[in-house]
């Protein structure tokens, strides 16, 4: 379990941090220089706090009243940082191995690192052959092989393109199942919905428990902490299996059944849908020949009148939603809590193990 509550000051920089988490992803998530990072710098005992308290396992790393602060390399805390910081001069197994033998472990689990994240046919080529993804996965395995109680991952996914990132995520699905804890940072909805068990919002000065991904997301500040343009709905639910003809993934969310685009997962693993709520559109009655393939017939919980719409609160037996529609629409359809409508959605789909 990781405590914080630490203040720290740098510069007319100040932050305030209050969280606990035994989740197996904690994301620490806001926009770019909001403190993510020196956050994760406060847990790895990169910087020092100006006072507050830290605990990782029950194990007091820092506390300004009593005067302890654990040195880094006593805190058994693996630290993945945006470049990596290979070794040019050594092969994948050379870099690796380096963290691991500069601690005097004999017999690191080498074999069984690279079988985790896919390294064992890398390991006798050096850095500079290996593509943006292949490079992020030697750094992950190099901190893994130091057997780190919890592991801090910096944007691991920042700067690959579209197909290196999908190359290397499901690697960190993997990794949060069979890996230590991960602190993981970020300013990506889409890796956020995907992997984290619990969220920190960080902005506004304070880095602050936000619960679970879909608590988070529901919070007032969220939005303008992530910088989206509209709501986000995150759903989860149970793969029942595929319709390969018309290249779909079908998925139970609380009782209704609900099509995704491919995914490549078996039936009975647990998902997460990510649903913009621009991608909702409602109606009385179950329209006749439209595109929408998701039909969900949902009751109206709230209305909340925005400047760029009204924003439509809905649930069906436990599955929230939201939709972002206009005010004529809202009028023309009469919409008022205790209605009851269709939602019709189209949705992007991001997979998760949870």
């Amino acid at each position: 379990m990781l405590e914080v509550s630490t203040e720290i000051t740098r510069g007319d920089f100040s932050l305030s941090v209050g969280f606990v988490s035994d989740a197996r992803i904690t994301c620490l998530f806001g926009r770019s220089g909001s403190g993510k990072t020196t956050v994760a710098d406060m847990v790895a005992g990169l910087v020092r706090p100006r006072h507050g308290r830290l605990t990782l396992d029950g194990e007091v790393l820092f506390d300004s009243q009593t005067g302890v602060s654990v040195p880094v390399w006593q805190r058994r805390i693996g630290y993945v940082f945006q470049d990596a910081r290979l070794f040019p001069h050594l092969s994948v197994a050379g870099n690796l191995l380096y963290g691991a033998r500069r601690a005097g472990d004999r017999s690191p689990p080498l074999e069984a690192v690279a079988a985790l994240l896919g390294l064992k046919p890398l390991l006798g080529r050096r850095p500079g052959t290996l593509s943006g993804g292949e490079v992020r996965r030697v750094a992950i395995g190099r901190a893994l092989l130091t057997r780190p109680r919890l592991l801090i991952l910096d944007e691991p996914l920042s700067g690959l393109d579209g197909a290196r990132r999908s190359d290397i995520l499901p690697y960190l699905d993997r990794l949060a199942r069979e890996g230590p804890p991960i602190l993981y940072i970020s300013h990506a909805v889409e890796e956020i919905a995907r992997l984290a068990d619990r969220v920190v919002l960080v902005g506004e000065g304070q880095a602050l428990d936000g619960g679970s991904p879909q608590e988070a997301f529901d919070r007032p500040g969220a939005e303008a902490a992530a910088g989206l343009s509209a709501p986000l709905s995150i759903l989860e639910g149970r793969v029942l299996g595929h319709d390969l003809a018309g290249q779909a993934t079908r998925i139970d969310l609380a009782g209704t059944q609900f099509l995704a685009p491919l995914l490549e997962v078996v039936p009975g693993d647990r998902v997460r849908i990510v649903v913009d709520a621009r991608d909702v559109a409602l109606a009385l009655t179950d329209p006749v020949g439209a595109s929408f393939q998701n039909r969900l017939p949902m009751r109206v919980v709230a209305l909340d009148v925005r400047t760029d719409g009204v924003l439509v609160r809905l649930d069906a037996g436990g599955l929230a939603l939201k939709a972002l529609v206009t005010r004529q629409a809202s009028e023309q359809l009469g919409l008022e809590p205790g209605g009851t409508v269709i939602a019709l959605v189209k949705a992007t789909a991001a997979a998760r193990y949870v």
